[in-house]
């Protein structure tokens, strides 16, 4: 240890020291730290910039992928849609827009199957509001407004599509407008110049066409004609038309539950039997049966298997159960087909009647005796089981028709 100590002594004595230079060492030292600082307040500075700006661009992207303003070369058209556009921006401004990728896809997914079938080729664009409210409303031009309360009240996609066919009969044949002009006791052409031209009217005639589409505050007739044009979009888009039905039964039965509700789907509810009945009709005239399971996703079948047993389900209910074999399988196949197809909620229970000890539901064969499986008389009760916690759901429906 003594020999290292003066072996460092000895170094020391030997390398030359020289002040000037330690202290130019120290300056420089001092001066790269400041630079080395400078540098990280600058870098700091510059990445701030670049949050403030990216931000800035996203507050910009996100007002342009608000209301859409939407232009055409035909003049009329054209006009109406600088009307629905400042329509839409006040609503905006009152009812922010929300953005659900999963639940806008869905809604122009149903929009693009239902657009071929309207009478004029409108842009339109659909923009979901987030509320409890249950509502859905179309303005001038095309812009459609589904609010997430009826988003959550609707089951299937035929049922929304129900609603947005209504809605989109009303854009396309101009319903609002017509009404504000007949109210103004102007034409079309008058009233587009009274609420873009700015005048002191302006605000308000555009107020009155806003809110006869928002509170669906239109006449029956343009009601009833929204209800049999919607209803012919339903049926040759490919959706199940007995989507308006469930539609119609589905705000009657909230209105009973809440009868003092002011949405604009609920204004004309005392008028609503009548339009269900009107719709009822028209299906019975073209012949289209009328089976509630599918706009309301009830009575579904699916095979399951636990540990080394197979059941038929219906609605999660087993109605049939059997060992887990190629046999027991091969018959609940073939068993669930004849389900899928002729199980309805409208059926009477001796519609499901037994015949030699085989099932039949009405004159089609359904299910007969299977060694190792549940027993055609059981399957009958657990299927009126089925059938009657399935009508639970939808209480005020008039089946068996």
């Amino acid at each position: 240890m003594k020999k290292f100590i003066a072996l460092l002594l000895i170094i020391s004595l030997i390398l030359p020291f020289n002040p000037d230079s330690a202290d130019a060492a120290r300056k420089k030292k001092r001066r790269s730290k400041k630079a080395q600082t400078q540098t990280e307040q600058t870098q700091n500075q510059e990445q701030e910039q670049n949050q403030n700006q990216s931000q800035n661009q996203e507050q910009a992207h996100k007002i342009k992928d608000g209301i859409r303003k939407k232009t055409s070369t035909d003049p009329e058209l054209n006009k109406e849609y600088q009307i629905g556009y400042r329509a839409a921006s006040q609503i905006e401004e009152k009812w922010p827009l929300t953005s659900d990728p999963a639940i806008l896809s869905r809604l122009e997914m149903i929009l693009n199957r239902l657009e071929p079938y309207m009478q004029r080729r409108l842009e339109w664009d659909i923009k979901l509001v987030k509320t409890e409210a249950m509502n859905a409303f179309c303005l001038p031009g095309g812009y459609i407004f589904f609010t997430t309360g009826i988003i959550d009240a609707l089951t299937t996609d035929s049922e929304i599509a129900a609603v947005m066919a209504h809605e989109m009969i009303h854009a396309d044949r101009k319903h609002s407008l017509r009404m504000a002009a007949e109210s103004q006791k102007v034409n079309l052409a008058a009233l587009a110049v009274m609420i873009l031209g700015g005048g002191a009217l302006a605000p308000i005639v555009l107020a009155q066409v806003a809110q006869v589409a928002i509170t669906s505050g239109y006449t029956m007739e343009l009601e009833s004609e929204a209800d049999r044009l919607g209803l012919d979009a339903l049926i040759n888009s490919g959706y199940s038309p007995t989507g308006m039905i469930t539609l119609f039964e589905k705000f009657m039965s909230e209105e009973y539950r809440q009868p003092l509700i002011e949405y604009g789907i609920y204004m004309n509810h005392p008028e609503s039997p009548k339009r269900l009945a009107a719709a009822v009709k028209t299906l019975h005239d073209r012949k289209i049966n009328i089976e509630r399971k599918y706009s309301l996703g009830l009575l579904r079948t699916a095979i399951t298997q636990t540990g080394n047993k197979l059941a038929l389900t219906v609605d999660k209910l087993p109605v049939i159960t059997g060992d887990n074999n190629p046999e027991t399988k091969a018959a609940l196949e073939g068993i669930k087909i004849s389900l899928d197809k002729y199980l309805q909620l409208e059926l009477a229970p001796y519609d499901l009647h037994l015949v030699n000890g085989a099932l039949y539901i009405g004159n089609n064969f359904t299910a007969g005796t299977v060694q190792g499986l549940t027993q055609p008389k059981e399957i009958r009760e657990n299927l009126l089981k089925a059938i009657n916690l399935a009508r639970a759901k939808h209480p005020t429906s008039k089946f068996f028709k």
